[in-house]
């Protein structure tokens, strides 16, 4: 969820707006309409986050997340493979089916780090930012001291990368 101040010619004239965006809890939207109703903002809006989904074989998904997942120094990383394989591949964002889906078309690999729900899970519900799309990260200024973001959008791009996906399909 993303509030904008909007400004006309006077300073009493500005209004604020919401944009909601593909990650948004439903907490924040109701948070949003709630803010709508006491006019505290003046509208609500649903960001455009439609993307061109590249169709992969799962054969050259499992490459290229073996090859990814030996960058891994937390299992936590899986977050990231999820946050592309969601956005650009049109993997189901269930992250259960996530991690069966990965865990059949990976089954005969033994990793260091393996794909599992809490690994995913658990850094989606502590950082807001990994739950929105991969545009929203690209834009995303880090606070200084955070590790953890820098290190999720590194995994990220590597396995863009490996995949031959262009994140400018977003644009």
């Amino acid at each position: 969820m993303r509030t904008f101040l909007t400004s006309s010619l006077t300073k009493l004239e500005r209004k604020m707006k919401i944009i909601i965006e593909k990650g948004d809890s439903k907490e924040q939207m109701m948070m949003a309409e709630a803010m709508l109703a006491n006019k505290m903002v003046s509208s609500i809006e649903m960001a455009n986050c439609e993307i061109n989904v590249v169709h992969k074989r799962d054969d050259e998904i499992a490459v290229a997340v073996i090859e990814v997942t030996k960058l891994f120094g937390v299992g936590a990383q899986w977050t990231a493979v999820y946050r592309i394989l969601v956005d650009f591949c049109g993997w189901d964002d269930d992250v259960a089916e996530f991690c069966r889906r990965m865990n059949l078309i990976i089954k005969d690999v033994v990793l260091e780090y393996g794909c599992n729900y809490q690994a995913i899970q658990k850094p989606l519900a502590a950082n807001s930012i990994l739950r929105k799309d991969f545009k929203a990260w690209k834009k995303y200024r880090v606070p200084k001291g955070d590790r953890v973001f820098p290190r999720q959008l590194f995994i990220a791009e590597k396995l863009l990368k490996l995949l031959s996906i262009s994140a400018e399909i977003y644009d």
